[in-house]
């Protein structure tokens, strides 16, 4: 009785494994990863990305991070890139910088300021990416 016991449990730990791979693999699942299953954006753009220049329709959005200082109104931005240049490069689309015009690796970055102003509105003024400050450091 034991060892018919150690049996089932060894066969549905294997079979747990192989479905996890399955999934994992994607030969399950709805194939939301693949391009030819992408939604096709509906409208007019609303604006481009600042590094890949690519336009953004609704629902697209910059990746950035900001970060907290003493001033609210003036804050130190990092801009990441959009959908479309990261984390993943799309075929055709070159990361770019607009202040040195270097092209910018995938690990790399713009660093900008986002100024709050009064009617809430966002503004955003990019100082240089990674490769340009490097230049400047030496």
């Amino acid at each position: 009785m034991n060892s018919s016991l150690l049996w089932m449990f060894i066969l549905i730990g294997i079979s747990v494994l192989i479905i996890l791979l399955c999934f994992k693999s994607g030969l399950f699942g709805n194939g939301s990863n693949n391009d030819s299953n992408r939604k096709k954006p509906k409208g007019e753009p609303k604006s481009n990305c600042p590094i890949c220049n690519s336009p953004l329709f609704q629902g697209e959005n910059i990746i950035s991070r900001v970060y907290k200082g003493t001033d609210k109104t003036d804050q130190a931005c990092t801009i990441l890139g959009c959908p479309h240049c990261y984390p993943k490069l799309e075929p055709g689309i070159q990361r770019v910088c607009p202040v040195c015009h270097q092209n910018i690796p995938l690990n790399g970055h713009l660093d900008a300021h986002l100024f709050l102003r009064d009617t809430g509105k966002r503004h955003v003024h990019i100082t240089g990416c990674t490769e340009c400050h490097k230049k400047n450091k030496k």
